[in-house]
């Protein structure tokens, strides 16, 4: 019998029983939900300006983007587990969402989904859609740390996906 290989790209309803399954908390569950609203706007507004993307991609990325959030090295071991599960397109996104180090080339999100999963993220503060600067604002507050220049490429990639 011939094996019909999954998807390399999990629907919404396979993310959220994996992040369930994960044991991923709740709250973390719901920011991931609120991110993926944004990314899901964004990735419909440069689809219908002529942008090709793969939106499956965005919503995947978007939604699993903090699976390991409990973990210390998230973004590493988020990406880690998606690639074991067999989706390793969705990992390489997850890859791309830090704001640490990013003025490293190697780490900055390059194509229209990266930056989307990226810029989502930093819009939504808990399962909230605020705006970059009150994002920001939480961030400095919460681990006493200089963001201006993640601050800058953050809003660098907001003019890219907005022009």
């Amino acid at each position: 019998m011939l094996k019909i290989p999954k998807s390399q790209i999990p629907s919404k309803s396979e993310c959220l029983s994996i992040l369930t399954k994960n044991k991923t908390p709740f709250n973390v569950i719901e920011h991931c939900k609120a991110v993926c609203k944004v990314a899901e706007e964004i990735a419909d507004r440069l689809i219908s300006n002529g942008i090709n993307l793969n939106k499956k991609l965005v919503i995947a990325a978007s939604l699993l983007h903090d699976i390991e959030r409990e973990k210390k090295d998230h973004i590493e071991e988020g990406a880690k587990l998606i690639k074991s599960l067999g989706f390793p397109k969705v990992s390489e996104v997850i890859k791309k969402h830090s704001l640490y180090k990013v003025e490293n080339p190697e780490r900055q999100p390059k194509t229209y989904e990266e930056k989307i999963v990226f810029y989502a993220d930093k819009r939504v503060k808990g399962s909230q859609v605020v705006s970059l600067e009150e994002r920001f604002a939480d961030l400095k507050k919460r681990y006493d740390i200089d963001l201006t220049k993640e601050f800058e490429f953050s809003k660098k990639v907001e003019k890219e996906l907005f022009q």
